[in-house]
């Protein structure tokens, strides 16, 4: 009987419809280590995978250096990293690239310059572009990444909300516009 059980165990993990309790276990102590990681003050779990991926690092560096945000948020640059490079092969290397032009303490401006003497200034539009619109590609095929995180709306977050509704009712737009008062926003 116990010889007949191992048999079906050994025959499901084979077959890849099964999983056994040291498995299982391994599984559980993971989600719990990740869990831990990111519980732990200040190291968010989006940090912890961007600090092992040196593709996504250099991304950040590059997307820091150009928007002139430097708080690009890492779990976003992964995603945007990651459709950049299925759309595009070379993707990596010329980040890469980038990276190298993109030393401490140059500004966007001066990065750009450097960008397109290098013949990537094209290729940082892209960037640019996919941070500010939340989209990677401007055809048909683009892709969605982000849509309130999108830099463009940053920069009116104090008098407008992310148009996916109209929040307010219709001529909503027509009211005064709000006033940031200790880090609330009332209006007039």
């Amino acid at each position: 009987m116990k010889h007949e059980s191992a048999t079906k165990s050994a025959a499901l993990n084979k077959n890849g419809t099964g999983s056994t309790r040291r498995e299982f276990l391994c599984a559980v102590a993971g989600l719990t280590l990740t869990g831990a990681i990111a519980a732990i003050p200040g190291v968010s779990f989006a940090a912890t995978i961007a600090s092992a991926s040196d593709p996504v690092k250099a991304f950040i560096t590059v997307s820091q250096t150009i928007t002139e945000h430097k708080q690009i948020d890492s779990a976003l640059a992964a995603r945007f990293l990651e459709v950049f490079t299925q759309r595009d092969p070379q993707f990596v290397a010329r980040i890469s690239q980038l990276e190298r032009l993109a030393i401490a303490g140059i500004d966007a401006r001066q990065f750009m310059t450097k960008a397109t003497q290098a013949g990537l200034n094209e290729f940082l539009y892209q960037i640019v572009t996919a941070w500010y619109t939340g989209t990677v590609g401007d055809d048909y095929h683009g892709t969605l990444v982000a849509y309130k995180q999108a830099l463009m709306y940053q920069t009116v977050r104090d008098g407008l909300v992310v148009p996916t509704y109209c929040s307010k009712g219709p001529m909503w737009w027509t009211a005064p516009v709000p006033v940031e008062n200790d880090g609330l926003i009332a209006s007039l």
